[in-house]
């Protein structure tokens, strides 16, 4: 069965990075991120070189819902590690983005923090 991780952010930059690493020393991989293509070509590339079992989640963590699957998913599987990677990035100016975009900003590193405050209440140690 073997260890499992979880990692938010998973499909690009340092999450992605963080699953490789992972897979190489033999954990199974938990993916999350809002993208389902790329989730399901990332789980399926750490599967075939790593020989490691994989589990995606698509979940927005911007949003109650995509947090609350992620929530749920740790309240009923066992998660050994957590690499909580999801992030926000905005690549224009400040003043011409729109409001709603950037209320979306502090809500991912909010719910980051709560799902890694989550963890720790079943067991997961930093």
């Amino acid at each position: 069965m073997g260890s499992w991780a979880l990692v938010t952010g998973a499909t690009a930059g340092i999450g992605e990075s963080f699953t490789r690493l992972l897979a190489e020393n033999n954990y199974n991989i938990v993916l999350v991120a809002r993208d389902l293509p790329r989730l399901n070509e990332r789980a399926a590339q750490l599967q075939a070189k790593y020989k490691v079992q994989t589990h995606v989640i698509q979940a927005d963590l911007a949003t109650d819902a995509g947090c609350a699957v992620v929530e749920q998913y740790i309240a009923n599987n066992q998660i050994d590690v957590l690499i909580n990677n999801a992030g926000f990035g905005m690549s224009s100016y400040f003043t011409n983005t729109t409001f709603a975009r950037i209320k979306e900003m502090p809500y991912v590193e909010i719910a980051n923090q709560t799902t890694k405050n989550a963890l720790q209440l079943f067991g997961i140690k930093e």
